[in-house]
Formats: structure tokens, C-alpha cells, sequence
């Protein structure tokens, strides 16, 4: 019943900043990069704040449940053939030890000790910001928070296996002092787990260092991967705007949309209230405030942005998503330009990784065990 848990798999997670973070939330600190491809300090809203999402395809004899980035992969194809496909391992049903095998990622085995020690993470983050009753309420396709728990924990221990099954074919491993230093940031914690803690979660000194030490070379092969970005941006793409928008998403009567958008915008520019009020009224964007440059594909607005006036309310302007009405706020500078500028090369090392491992999971079955997901 392999390669069944496609759904399970089903977006992308910038797993080595999340985990980390993760770790850190328990450890209470952790050391600052220096050198641009190691350390455990980065976290996710210093890098990107959320996940990327994609839709994974089902999959047939041979295809991998953890590909969810939504990529083709073609431009990996040369990479994956110096790999060969792996076939996952069995893993386990029933009553669940320690060594009981409950997630393959081809011939590599997580065994529900492993697995149990990641969901601790996870588990005491949220106890700590939203208290034990969150894990009842019901979160999306009417799936408990726990349950939604349960296949974010899964998702991650994939991906770390997955890059650190390609660290080496990528030349990236984890120096003396490096490995030195996981382990003791692992017995450190430890250490600070009350004997309860460790019994439940089935967490010992030796599981906690392998998973420092895999989640310090996951990160560290997200680094190498990004670091072949390229870093900056030239003056004329760096120019950014901070405005407010006002927008209506494009329905099937787009004349009617206009009429109704055109006299909004009049009675916008006639009145004694604030731009921000109407955006908060009837924008059905989720932002109102943010920051738009010259690489924005949206051409239409930014040929608008750049000609209209702080403090004055724009003309419709149509795109294919739909129709805009912008107030600007601040023409560009060193500081806006700067935010927009790290926020493109953010984008652009995410978007890179992703079309990685893309590639990298295509390389490996997957299977989990029936009894973890039922719990």
C-alpha cells in the first residue's frame, strides 16, 4: 500500500528554517551564522514567514508522495538520473515501540521514537502559545488540529531526509567542530526535559543528536541552495512604492465591475474619510498596505504608481486578477527599496529550493505507517 499518502504531502515547507525553529523555541537560543551556510539561528520570519504551497499529483508505482512543490522537475532531470530510485522499506501497523518502523523514505527508516521526538516539538510550541485544547478544535477539511499536527510532523521528517539523503551527492556535510556543536546544543536540551518528558516522548540523548545534527545539515544544503541565488537586484529594478490598494478580483461581468469600481473611486476621492477606511471596507485583497517594485508583474499598476502623487486616489486600473485603486504612500528610497530588494532575493531562493527538492523527492518512494495516521 505504498505511495498512497500523496494528500498527506501536499504543500512544500521550507522545513530546515521551520524545525529549527522549532528546536530553538525548546532550546531557548541558538547560535548566529556567520559564514552563510551553517548554524541553527535562523528562523522562519527572518527568511520567509510562511510555506510555500503546490498541489501534488497522484502518484503511480514509482512516484514519490513527498514531490508537493507543483514543479514539472524537468530541469531536474539530470540530477535525479545520478540517483537511482529508491523503493521504500515496510513499515509497521499496530501497537507502536520505540524501534517500531513508521515512516520510510526509501531504504531509510524513521522508526516511532524518531518520530515521537519531532512531535514534541511541534506539540510544545502550540501548548506554550495556544494552550492543550487548541489540539481539539477543527482546522481545515474538517481534520482536528492535531490530526493537521500529525501531517505537518510527517511532512517535515520527510524533507530532512530527503535533502539529507542528497547532501552527499551535493558535496555538503557537516564539519568537525559543526557536528561537535549539534551535539552538544542536543544533550543541552536534554538536560533541561523533565524525566516525564523523556519517557513519553520516548526522547534520549542519542535520537536528539541525530536529529540536531540532520536538521543542522538540512540547513546547511538549504543555504548551499541559495546561496546560488543571485543576491542583488540593479538600481532600476530595486525602485519600490509603499502603497495602499483597494481591489476587487476580476468576476464575469467585468464591465459591471468597472462601472461599480469607477463610481467607488469618486466617491473615495471626494470624501472627508481615509483611503484606508474604504480599503478596509470593501478591499477583498488580504493586505491593504504593502510594498510594489519595478519587477511586479502587475504592469498596468505600476505604470500607474509611478506617475500618481502621494495622497492622491488613482483612476480604475485593470489587471488580469481583477481592479485596482491605489493610494501611494511613499515614493522610493534606500529603506523601501532595500525591503523590496530582500524580498524579491527571498522569493527567488524559496522558489530555487523548491524546484530542488522537487526534483531530489522524485527520487524515493515514501510510506507511512496506517497506525500513525489513525492516531
Amino acid at each position: 500500500m505504498k505511495k498512497r499518502r500523496n494528500k498527506i504531502f501536499n504543500r512544500m515547507t521550507i522545513v530546515v528554517l521551520l524545525l529549527i525553529s522549532l528546536i530553538l523555541v525548546g532550546c531557548g537560543g541558538g547560535e548566529t551564522e556567520t559564514d552563510g551556510q551553517s548554524g541553527e539561528a535562523a528562523s522562519p520570519s527572518e527568511t520567509t514567514e510562511t510555506t510555500e504551497s503546490g498541489e501534488a499529483t497522484e502518484s503511480g508505482e514509482g512516484d514519490t508522495v513527498a514531490d508537493s512543490s507543483g514543479n514539472d522537475g524537468d530541469e531536474n532531470e539530470s540530477a535525479d538520473s545520478e540517483v537511482e530510485h529508491e523503493r521504500s522499506l515496510d513499515t509497521e501497523n499496530g501497537t507502536m515501540k520505540e524501534d517500531s518502523v513508521v515512516i520510510a523514505v526509501g531504504q531509510t527508516p524513521v522508526t516511532y521514537g524518531e518520530y515521537m521526538t519531532y512531535y514534541y516539538f511541534m506539540e510544545n510550541q502550540y501548548d506554550s502559545l495556544l494552550g492543550e485544547e487548541v489540539w481539539k478544535q477543527r482546522g481545515e477539511a474538517d481534520k482536528s488540529i492535531g490530526q493537521e499536527a500529525i501531517e505537518d510532523v510527517l511532512r517535515m521528517i520527510i524533507q530532512v531526509k530527503v535533502i539529507v539523503k542528497r547532501s552527499e551527492s551535493l558535496g555538503v556535510t557537516l564539519e568537525a567542530d559543526e557536528k561537535e556543536d549539534a551535539d552538544y546544543n542536543a544533550q543541552k536540551f536534554y538536560d533541561t526535559l523533565a524525566p516525564e518528558i523523556r519517557e513519553k516522548y520516548m526522547i534520549t540523548p542519542t535520537m536528539l543528536m541525530k536529529i540536531f545534527e540532520e536538521n543542522r545539515l538540512s540547513k546547511k544544503v538549504y543555504n548551499v541552495i541559495v546561496g546560488q541565488v543571485q543576491s542583488g537586484l540593479s538600481p532600476s529594478e530595486a525602485q519600490a512604492y509603499r502603497v495602499q490598494l483597494l481591489f476587487k478580483a476580476a468576476g464575469n461581468d467585468k464591465e459591471k465591475q468597472r462601472s461599480e469600481m469607477e463610481a467607488l473611486q469618486s466617491e473615495i476621492a471626494s470624501s472627508d474619510k481615509s483611503f484606508y477606511y474604504y480599503a478596509k471596507q470593501e478591499s477583498e485583497a488580504d493586505e491593504i498596505e504593502t510594498v510594489i517594485g519595478a519587477l511586479d508583474e502587475r504592469k498596468n499598476l505600476w505604470n500607474t504608481i509611478i506617475v500618481l502623487k502621494p495622497g492622491t486616489v488613482s483612476n480604475v486600473v485593470e489587471e488580469n486578477d481583477g481592479f485596482y485603486i491605489v493610494n501611494v504612500l511613499a515614493r522610493p528610497d534606500d529603506t523601501l527599496n532595500t525591503e523590496y530588494t530582500n524580498a524579491v532575493v527571498t522569493e527567488r531562493q524559496i522558489t530555487e529550493f523548491q524546484e530542488q527538492y522537487a526534483g531530489w523527492s522524485r527520487c524515493y518512494d515514501v510510506d507511512v505507517s496506517d497506525s500513525l495516521l489513525s492516531d
